[in-house]
């Protein structure tokens, strides 16, 4: 329902209010050029790795001009630590889990991700599993895959976007051709309900409480394979989400 654009296109006004999610914005200034800052991440760049490390130890606090939240959805993508909370007026967590392991005193809020509105699949293929998640080392997709492939898929489809492509190179390639036929990729896709329509069964290797896939597999009716998650009670409704961002961004 959002309006959508480039990175580059991206121009911060007077009064915004800014949501980050993994992006090591390390001064306000970051704002200026941010397309250049997430072209940077994952690079082995010694210079911009010093530069950020003696940012973080500048004096700084939350702008004025801007309301900036910033929004934590797992442990594993942007520590908690390498971030510079003073310039957040807020942080956003997808679970009390991880804000209990956060371990930070900054001002927060808690809000699981939302869901969308899926049916029941039809009509679902035999023995063909599903890894839904980000392309990057911290998903384990290769133990998934080969945990698929021992329950007696015979077809492993791998969703996600590309986030780490030295990763599927080292780690998934060599997979794809171990099994050839049986393992495919078939980058991000958009239309769900089609993703969820063409596997029986998804797999992940990594425990995630309030777990959007889980929430989605259950809709679909489409067998889900993970570890067991800390329990995070009731899921929430959208409206209910909706109803906390409302508050919180005081819209």
């Amino acid at each position: 329902m959002c309006n959508s654009a480039k990175l580059t296109e991206f121009s911060p006004a007077a009064n915004d209010t800014i949501i980050v999610n993994d992006i090591p914005l390390t001064s306000i200034g970051d704002l200026s050029d941010i397309n250049t800052l997430v072209e940077g991440i994952g690079e082995n760049n010694l210079l911009s790795t010093f530069g950020g490390f003696v940012k973080k130890f500048l004096p700084t606090k939350a702008p004025s001009d801007y309301k900036l939240f910033l929004t934590y959805l797992s442990n594993d993508a942007l520590p908690l630590s390498s971030v510079r909370l003073p310039l957040f007026h807020k942080v956003h967590f997808a679970s009390n889990v991880l804000k209990n392991d956060s371990r930070v005193s900054h001002p927060s809020f808690i809000a699981p991700s939302f869901c969308k509105d899926l049916l029941m699949s039809g009509q679902k293929p035999e023995k063909t599993g599903g890894i839904i998640g980000s392309i990057k080392r911290q998903n384990n997709i290769e133990e998934a895959v080969e945990q698929a492939l021992l329950d007696g898929m015979e077809t492993v489809i791998i969703f996600g976007y590309m986030k780490d492509p030295v990763y599927y190179y080292s780690k998934i390639v060599p997979l794809i051709n171990k099994h050839p036929g049986q393992i495919k990729y078939a980058g991000f896709m958009d239309d769900r309900q089609k993703m969820y329509d063409a596997v029986s069964d998804v797999y992940s290797s990594v425990s995630k409480p309030w777990s959007a896939v889980r929430h989605e597999c259950t809709m679909t009716y489409t067998r889900f394979h993970a570890p067991e998650s800390p329990n995070e009670g009731d899921r929430m409704a959208n409206d209910q989400i909706f109803g906390i961002w409302k508050d919180e961004l005081a819209l």
